[in-house]
C-alpha cells in the first residue's frame, strides 16, 4: 500500500520529466461521506462519518476497534457488506445499486507511517509518478509550490533508502498531494518518525488543511496528534460509533474515557492567544472570554490554540480562592454530575464555563466550553454538588498542555 493514490493509471502521454501535465479547469474539493458495514477479524463494523473540504476527521479508539479496517474499506481496499461512499455528487460505492468503483477510480491518497516509496525510483521520479497520474483533477495543486513547501528540492536525486524517516514522510506526502486526490487518508503518518522531528511534520500537516482544503481522514494511536490536527472526531468501540462530532466537545466528555485514555481523560478547550508576559515567561489564552494562564508559548497573539487539561487536575470551588498558588480560576455552572455507582470511589462533574463577551471583539471565542473534574464521591456529596449551581474551577498553569491550530 503506497503513499500515492491507491493504484496507478497510465501516465499522461508526452509528459517530459518534471514537466506539468495540462490539467484543464479544476473542480473545487467536495465533502467525503462514508457509511459502511463490514466484517473483519471477527469484528462486525458499522460506522458513518462525513468530512467537509479543508477539515480533518480523526478516527480514535482502542486497538482493535475497527479504525484501520474502516479506512481501508472506504478506500476500496477490502470489501464491504453494505453501505455507501461518495465525494460530493460522485458515488463511489453503493450496495443497493451494486456500484463498487475500484481503488484507483476512487482517487483517494493514502499515507501511512512507513512512507512507502518505489525503491527503484529516486525522489524526483516518485514525485513525478504521483503528478502524472492526476488525469482528472478535482482541484489544482502546483508541482513547484509543493516541492518548495515541503523543502524537497535538495532531495530529488536521492533514493528512498538514503532518506531519513522524516524526509521519507515528506516525500510520501508530496507524492500523495501531487496526485490531486479527492480525499486524503493519513494512517499514523508519524509512527516511524523520531520524536524530536515530529513537531515540524505536525506543523506541515496542520498547514495542509487550509493550503489544499482536502477532506482528510486521520488515524493515530497518539491522541495528542488528533487534538493538534482534527476538526471532528469519531470514537469507535468494538466496531460501533460511540460518539462523533466536533473534537473539543467529544474529547471533553469523560464519560467516554473507557474508549480512550482512562485516567488521563480530560477536556479540550478552544482558545486564542491574548498576550504574553515576557517577565514571568507566561502566556494568557482567551477561553470563552475568560483568561487562562499557561507557560510561555511561542505563538503570536491572536493565534488559535487548543488546551488539554486532565480531569484529575481540575478542582471545583464554591467561591474564588484568595491568595492561592493556583493560576487559573474560571467561572462556570455545573451541568452534570456522574457517579460511578452507589459504591464507587469517584465521580465526574461537568462545568460549562461562563462566556464573558467582549463587544469590541470581532473574532469571539467558541460559544461552548465545558470542563470535567474527577472528584471523590465523598467530596461530591459533602459539597452537595448538583446541576445548576454556579462555581469556580481551578487548575495550575503547569497542568495545561497546548496544541497550536493551523
Amino acid at each position: 500500500m503506497g503513499a500515492a493514490a491507491l493504484a496507478p493509471p497510465r501516465p499522461a502521454p508526452g509528459c517530459a520529466r518534471g514537466e506539468p501535465v495540462s490539467r484543464g479547469t479544476p473542480s473545487p474539493p467536495a465533502p467525503l461521506a462514508v457509511e459502511l458495514r463490514l466484517r473483519r477479524a471477527g469484528l462486525d463494523i458499522q460506522a458513518q462519518f462525513r468530512v467537509a473540504p479543508g477539515h480533518v476527521c480523526a478516527l480514535v479508539g482502542r486497538p482493535g476497534s475497527g479504525k484501520t479496517a474502516l479506512m481501508q474499506c472506504a478506500a476500496g481496499l477490502i470489501p464491504a457488506q453494505s453501505g455507501r461512499v461518495s465525494v460530493g455528487t460522485d458515488v463511489l460505492y453503493d450496495s443497493p445499486t451494486g456500484l463498487n468503483s475500484p481503488p484507483e477510480s476512487r482517487r483517494f491518497a493514502w499515507v501511512d507511517g512507513r512512507g512507502l516509496l518505489f525503491p527503484h525510483m529516486n525522489v524526483r521520479r516518485n514525485l513525478e509518478y504521483g503528478y502524472k497520474r492526476a488525469a482528472a483533477p478535482r482541484h489544482q495543486i502546483d508541482y513547484e509550490s509543493v516541492l518548495d513547501w515541503l523543502d524537497l528540492k535538495s532531495l530529488l536525486a536521492l533514493w528512498p533508502h538514503q532518506l531519513a524517516p522524516a524526509q521519507r514522510q515528506r516525500v510520501a506526502l508530496a507524492r500523495a498531494l501531487l496526485s490531486m486526490p479527492s480525499a486524503l487518508f493519513l494512517r499514523d503518518p508519524l509512527g516511524q518518525v523520531p520524536t524530536h522531528e515530529q513537531p515540524a511534520l505536525l506543523e506541515l500537516l496542520g498547514e495542509m488543511r487550509t493550503r489544499f482544503r482536502l477532506p482528510t481522514v486521520f488515524m493515530s494511536p497518539r491522541i495528542d496528534e488528533a487534538i493538534r490536527l482534527a476538526d471532528d472526531v469519531v470514537i469507535l468501540h468494538e466496531g460501533r460509533v460511540a460518539s462523533a462530532g466536533p473534537l473539543a466537545r467529544v474529547l471533553s466528555d469523560v464519560s467516554l474515557s473507557t474508549f480512550l485514555e482512562g485516567v488521563h481523560a480530560g477536556c479540550v478547550l478552544e482558545g486564542r492567544v491574548s498576550q504574553h508576559d515576557i517577565e514571568w515567561l507566561l502566556t494568557e489564552v482567551d477561553v470563552a472570554g475568560q483568561r487562562v494562564t499557561i507557560p510561555a508559548l511561542l505563538q503570536a497573539e491572536g493565534k488559535r490554540v487548543r488546551l488539554k487539561i486532565r480531569a484529575r487536575d481540575i478542582n471545583i470551588h464554591r467561591e474564588a480562592l484568595p491568595d492561592s498558588s493556583i493560576s487559573n480560576q474560571l467561572r462556570g455552572r455545573i451541568t452534570q454530575v456522574m457517579l460511578a455507582g452507589n459504591n464507587g470511589a469517584y465521580g465526574a462533574v461537568a462545568v460549562e464555563l461562563h462566556r464573558l463577551l467582549d463587544l469590541h471583539d470581532s473574532n469571539p471565542p467558541p460559544a461552548e466550553a465545558v470542563v470535567w473534574s474527577l472528584l471523590t464521591r465523598r467530596t461530591i456529596e459533602q459539597m452537595g454538588l448538583a446541576p445548576g449551581q454556579d462555581c469556580h474551577v481551578s487548575f495550575k498553569a503547569m497542568a495545561v498542555t497546548v496544541a497550536p491550530r493551523a
